[in-house]
């Protein structure tokens, strides 16, 4: 199978094409980046690309000569990122999404793969979230993530298209800390691990949904090659880990009790944060295509200290 990952140089987007090209897949990675978030992501088995899904030329003539099956797009401008800087945002998670799925229409790739967010919900939704539940964000992230759902929905009832979406929750990695503005839920590992204490920018109550890294990969892998008289929608859920800033530092101090954590909210940040929910329904995606996560919180956290000491040695 040709497959094209869209962001296929970030935190996700790596380990996703290494996965798949392990798998005998001829996998092409397209990024405004030359090289992986991850150092030690080996992508020698794939096509690497440096290009830009906001010009769609460009765009069309990748699509046009990958003859590509399925795509997997990844590639966003993140939330933090996206309050600093509007401009660039829109046309990254608007307008490349609006290529890269008119692309995928023009040259008849059969199946696109969109990673959406829970922060597509805003404050005041009951949880846990239902996939189904109304989306007002906050954010311009989780914004142009729930017009990027609706414009692949669009696409399938118009033309066919095999869309599938998945909403993700924060996702933790090794590399994961930049760009978003729950970083600290991978920014909080890598500085124990590699100073010995962290400050957080959140209070001790809130949190977020979590997941592992691997566990993203496998869900979108999953999602991919389910069978489509099995999906009951196009845009799925992962509820993740619900965990607190103060959870996740106990559970490193039972791996780490030397580590110091100290709270500092960040007023702008910490409200952004708390808008969004902390419980998310992801039992569509369990009954649908049979997710099931592998890591749990204290799961996780020795998988992540476990990394970020290979990497250090």
């Amino acid at each position: 199978m040709r497959i094209l990952v869209v962001g296929g140089m970030g935190n996700v987007g790596g380990r996703l094409a290494a996965t798949l090209a392990k798998r005998g897949n001829h996998v092409t990675v397209l990024d405004v980046r030359s090289s992986p978030v991850e150092p030690y992501v080996v992508l020698d088995d794939c096509e690497v690309l440096v290009g830009d899904i906001t010009e769609k030329a460009e765009l069309d003539e990748t699509f046009r000569l990958g003859q590509f099956d399925s795509v997997f797009h990844l590639a966003a401008v993140l939330s933090a990122d996206a309050e600093k800087d509007f401009d660039r945002a829109w046309k990254v998670n608007m307008v490349g999404m609006r290529n890269v799925l008119l692309a995928a229409t023009s040259y008849k790739v059969n199946k696109v793969v969109f990673s959406s967010t829970t922060a597509s919900f805003g404050p005041g939704v009951e949880e846990p979230v239902r996939v189904d539940s109304p989306q007002w964000p906050v954010s311009l992230y989780g914004v142009t993530k729930v017009a990027g759902e609706r414009l692949g929905v669009r696409m399938h009832y118009r033309w066919g298209m095999d869309f599938r979406g998945l909403r993700l929750p924060s996702v933790v990695s090794p590399f994961g800390a930049g760009g978003g503005v729950t970083a600290f839920c991978s920014q909080l590992y890598e500085h124990a691990v590699g100073r010995g204490h962290y400050q957080f920018y959140v209070e001790p109550g809130v949190g977020r949904p979590v997941v592992y890294v691997d566990d993203a990969v496998s869900a979108l892998i999953q999602l991919h090659d389910a069978n489509e008289s099995s999906l009951t929608r196009r845009v799925y859920q992962l509820g993740g880990i619900s965990a607190t800033s103060e959870e996740m530092a106990l559970s490193v101090l039972k791996e780490l009790p030397n580590v110091q954590f100290t709270y500092e909210p960040d007023s702008t940040k910490n409200s952004l944060v708390k808008s969004l929910p902390m419980y998310v329904d992801d039992h569509d995606a369990s009954d649908d295509w049979g997710w099931v996560p592998k890591y749990d919180l204290q799961g996780m956290t020795k998988r992540m200290i476990a990394e970020l000491r290979s990497i250090s040695e």
